[in-house]
């Protein structure tokens, strides 16, 4: 088996050239019906930031359909290098309290935490390296973020920030790159939602 062949981030990247090639010469089309739009354009204005959640569980209906949005969120040449762990014990969740300074004083009492971690063999290129992780895991975030509002479940993304002296505790955690946290948790009050500004556009 050749380098090229098993390494599974250029498989998927050379698909989508050739998906992307076929697209620009045929030509693609698809509608939804008003409703839908509707729906959606609900879902963007209704969406906020959760930070506090109640005791009651994510159920694994919630669970299946976030992870099924993640798999269908677009990523970079569709190379999916972001991986997703789970943290439901209580243990973890309070250390990861201590260790996200976005998290800090509230992320333990989300029901799960989701860390994006990638796998930096997907970046070939010396320039993407930089930010593209983090592109690809903002992605992530918002289609999260929008499939939580559709269900009623409360999230908010966490940056990947970890103060120096802290790193080498996370290393226990995961030692690949971390590109993010997602805290999902049900609630009893939904956070004010912050009219959005029409300003910029320029």
């Amino acid at each position: 088996m050749t380098k090229a062949s098993s390494d599974i981030y250029q498989d998927r990247y050379l698909k989508h050239q050739e998906r992307k090639t076929k697209m620009l010469s045929e030509g693609e089309g698809h509608g939804f019906a008003s409703y839908e739009k509707e729906f959606f354009r609900d879902i963007i204005e209704e969406r906020v930031s959760q930070r506090i959640f109640n005791k009651e569980k994510i159920t694994k209906e919630e669970l299946d359909y976030i992870k099924k949005v993640i798999v269908n969120t677009p990523s970079s040449c569709n190379r999916q290098p972001i991986k997703i762990m789970v943290i439901k014990d209580k243990n973890r969740k309070e250390e990861l309290e201590e260790l996200l300074v976005g998290g800090s004083k509230w992320i333990s009492k989300a029901d799960i935490i989701l860390l994006l971690i990638t796998d930096m063999k997907a970046y070939k290129s010396p320039a993407e390296v930089e930010f593209m992780p983090y592109l690809d895991a903002g992605f992530i975030g918002m289609s999260v973020y929008y499939a939580c509002e559709s269900l009623g479940v409360g999230c908010c993304f966490v940056n990947p920030n970890v103060r120096d002296f802290n790193k080498e505790r996370f290393e226990n955690i995961t030692k690949d790159k971390l590109c993010g946290a997602i805290a999902l948790g049900h609630y009893d009050k939904k956070a004010i939602s912050i009219k959005k500004s029409n300003k910029i556009f320029i």
